[in-house]
């Protein structure tokens, strides 16, 4: 995460219109979704053509070829007019009319407005583009053969954005980018010399007939489990904010989060070098985080290296996550975290059917769960088992993958993927 914007990105905002988190917990499929947020829309704003497009997903129209749409999304000449009102976007939270920013007779002569708008007798179009951590993952667009939008209306529509962004992405994320970008003019230089190595070691410690260490790499610190199998980073976080993951999935535990009815208290089952916990505790001021991890020697490691001490609200306990949980009768958790990764593989036990029915007894109604595996999504690797077992004990669950900017999708591909689930029943 980076600063206030990438806050505000993820914090919940209140729009008066309608609630896209809301929505999203109730509705299985993502064009379902899509659908039901255009027909709030409709309600709420009013326009005669419209779309929602997410990058990788085919888009959702009203008025609209969504076959042609399609195509022109991958043409560069529709994506450079687009440009101009991306730029405009940029500095007014997201939303743009095309008409406001060029003038009605400079859009009459560009390609999309001649292909498209002029087919309905449209006039004016509102842009809206949803981005995750600075980057586009999608857009919405509403057009009208009337009236313009007034103030009010793009106001209402970017109030939304922040709100409809993560109750999309909480179906799936279409593209995500590989590290976190800095803004500090020496980032690009920093990041050539972290790729290029130059790690240094500050603590190491025998676990388990494994060793665990702490190191700096260029601008982030990282917990690593070192075993005959290789490294396995645990914990990558910037040492100036160790807000700031150095892995993407874990900004993706905040979909558990948005989901939630509530976000009053967190329990995360494995503390690594505590990001989790920095996170939810900048995001969701007050929260309380409870934190159980099996080995006392990783909370110390944490606490003399990364920060854990300084987070506020936060409990530590010292168990196995399995049986700490299997002990609790009670619904305690708005949202449990699980990211449970030994020196090369998830600890024995979270795959268990019994473990997902001990969860979704301990979260309140409501509640939400992320469960970080490693796997791929043509079904093998232990990501067919997690997801098999939360299915048993949950009627709401979703996987959200990670991928890398520019990846050629392959199914077979190994990388995190985040099981997102509810403690709640959903509609079609």
């Amino acid at each position: 995460m980076q600063g206030t914007q990438e806050h505000r990105d993820l914090r919940v905002v209140t729009c008066s219109m309608f609630d896209p988190l809301g929505l999203a917990r109730e509705i299985r499929g993502a064009a379902s979704f899509e659908r039901r947020v255009l027909d709030e829309l409709h309600v709420a704003i009013g326009f005669d053509a419209a779309f929602v497009a997410m990058k990788g997903d085919p888009p959702t129209t009203i008025n609209v070829d969504a076959a042609r749409l399609d195509a022109a999304i991958a043409n560069a000449a529709y994506a450079s007019e687009i440009a101009q009102l991306k730029d405009a976007a940029r500095t007014s939270g997201g939303v743009a009319v095309d008409t406001a920013v060029l003038g009605e007779k400079a859009v009459q002569k560009l390609r999309y407005h001649r292909d498209f708008a002029a087919a309905v007798r449209g006039r004016h179009t509102l842009f809206a583009f949803l981005s995750l951590r600075g980057h586009g993952v999608g857009g919405l667009m509403l057009g009208r053969s009337g009236s313009t939008f007034a103030s009010a209306e793009i106001d209402r529509v970017r109030a939304l954005l922040p709100d409809l962004t993560m109750a999309r992405v909480s179906f799936r994320a279409p593209w995500v980018p590989e590290g976190l970008g800095s803004g500090r003019p020496d980032h690009l230089w920093s990041r050539v010399k972290e790729l290029a190595g130059g790690a240094r070691p500050l603590e190491r410690l025998d676990l388990h007939g494994d060793v665990v260490e702490i190191r700096d790499r260029a601008l982030h610190r990282e917990m690593v489990a070192v075993s005959a199998h290789g490294e396995f980073v645990w914990s990558r976080a910037e040492r100036r904010e160790p807000q700031r993951s150095g892995w993407f999935y874990v900004d993706l535990f905040h979909l558990a989060a948005a989901r939630a009815k509530s976000r009053s208290r967190v329990l995360l089952i494995g503390c690594g070098g505590g990001v989790s916990a920095q996170q939810f505790a900048t995001v969701y001021p007050g929260t309380a985080i409870d934190i159980v991890e099996r080995d006392s020697a990783v909370v110390g490691l944490a606490r003399r290296w990364c920060g854990l001490d300084d987070v506020p609200n936060v409990k530590v306990i010292v168990d196995d996550g399995r049986a700490f949980l299997a002990r609790v009768n009670d619904p305690t958790w708005d949202v449990v975290v699980i990211d449970a990764y030994g020196a090369h593989e998830l600890a024995p036990g979270f795959v268990e059917t019994g473990f997902f029915t001990d969860l979704k007894r301990v979260l309140r109604p409501g509640g939400g769960f992320a469960f970080n595996t490693l796997g791929t999504l043509s079904g093998c690797g232990e990501l067919r088992d997690v997801e098999r077992a939360a299915r048993r004990a949950f009627a709401d669950v979703r996987l959200v993958p990670v991928l890398d900017p520019g990846e050629a999708y392959s199914p077979s591909a190994v990388r995190n993927i985040v099981v997102i689930g509810r403690n709640g029943a959903h509609s079609r």
